[in-house]
């Protein structure tokens, strides 16, 4: 709900990367093409987010959501992040992306092959991290359109409020909002905008 707190998750908790703005258009003849794979032909604004959820009672999802933007889902991040964000004694499930391998030796961990199946056998998957994408991304296309890296950690964040709100009344929600405005100091990124106080990307790692 909120990447600044400073309480770490624990008990069983997913992570899971997501690519935004990576997408560029094809040449329309096929000889002027170019591998999209290649890192030298991608698109330089594309960022990654990076959700950490916490496993809520079974049945109820997930608990807590904390999201990262940065340039890749690699192991130097991730590792930062993980370190930073969630208890040594928590149980971790991760897909099969060579950017977790190094997490092995810092937590428990069970991964997942998504080209074999969603959920494994002792209950390993990333399901409520998928959904917090999947949410993100409805967001993104049906209702913001389109998000700058600028104010892309902002977007996220306000997804991941949503997504750990959701069963929540109105009321709680709209009290919980106000309290934190009125305990939170001036912000620097938003105040001033119109003078030409332009907030900057700040990536997590």
């Amino acid at each position: 709900m909120d990447a600044e707190a400073s309480e770490k998750l624990e008990g069983e908790v997913e992570i899971d990367g997501c690519y935004v703005g990576s997408y560029s258009r094809p040449e329309n003849e096929k000889k002027n093409r170019k591998d999209r794979r290649l890192v030298e032909n991608q698109n330089l604004n594309k960022r990654c987010i990076i959700t950490i959820r916490q496993r809520g009672k079974q049945g109820e999802g997930a608990s807590q959501t904390k999201v990262f933007v940065v340039k890749s889902e690699n192991q130097a991040n991730l590792k930062a992040l993980a370190q930073a964000h969630i208890q040594n004694s928590t149980v971790i499930h991760a897909d099969e992306a060579t950017g977790y391998d190094v997490l092995h030796a810092l937590y428990e961990m069970k991964r997942i092959n998504h080209q074999e199946r969603y959920r494994g056998e002792n209950g390993e998957c990333t399901n409520q991290a998928e959904s917090y994408f999947s949410r993100f991304r409805r967001m993104h296309k049906g209702q913001v359109h389109k998000m700058s890296n600028q104010h892309l950690q902002a977007y996220a964040n306000e997804c991941a409020y949503r997504e750990d709100t959701r069963r929540w009344s109105t009321g709680k929600i709209f009290n919980d909002i106000t309290t934190r405005c009125a305990k939170k100091p001036t912000s620097r990124n938003w105040c001033g905008y119109w003078q030409g106080n332009k907030t900057t990307e700040c990536l997590a790692a």
